[in-house]
């Protein structure tokens, strides 16, 4: 593969691994591939959905069939396991469709609801819903982020000092929020 046809090549391809071991990253670098006309938005959607629809259904029926022994190895996801069983008496239906915006929790909750009584079938239909909607969210978010940027780089000319100043405190404002927001989950 030449090197200018070396993103073509695999750019689907790290999309859909990205998603199956539940990189916002890539999915979010993939948007401002699409952005920048490396790669079509309708294919990197489709390769994340693939990707996010597998990782979640592969950890419910390994929680089906192996969901207690594999929990019984470690103290730590039995911690994880309780956490994700408080959150789906909780909300049900609805966690299926959001579990992949629960870092640090999203392996170990379609394995807890494999374990539940929930039909096979409304966790395919939820999790399908959860894929979808998690694929384009952070895709189409690196999409309208690199337009941004394009935007941004275009009118920082001559501000460079101010837009680093500005983009420190965007990051240290985004750690504190993350830092606050996980500890809330531990």
């Amino acid at each position: 593969v030449s090197q200018s046809r070396y993103h073509e090549h695999y750019g689907y391809w790290a999309m859909f691994f990205g998603a199956l071991i539940e990189g916002e990253t890539f999915l979010l670098a993939g948007g401002i591939a699409a952005k920048h006309g490396l790669l079509h938005l309708p294919g990197l959607i489709g390769m994340a959905i693939l990707g996010a629809y597998l990782h979640d259904n592969f950890f419910f029926f390994l929680g089906r069939i192996a969901g207690r022994r594999l929990l019984a190895l470690s103290h730590r996801w039995q911690e994880a396991a309780r956490k994700s069983e408080r959150l789906f008496n909780q909300y049900g239906i609805w966690l299926v469709a959001s579990c992949r915006y629960f870092y640090g929790l999203r392996t170990i909750i379609p394995t807890v609801i494999g374990m539940s009584n929930m039909s096979t079938p409304l966790f395919l239909i939820f999790s399908g819903l959860g894929a979808i909607v998690w694929s384009i969210t952070f895709i189409l978010g690196g999409y309208f982020f690199g337009m941004l940027l394009d935007t941004l780089l275009i009118h920082i000319h001559g501000n460079e000092l101010t837009a680093m100043i500005i983009a420190l405190l965007l990051l240290g404002a985004l750690i504190t929020v993350y830092v606050v927001w996980y500890r809330d989950w531990e």
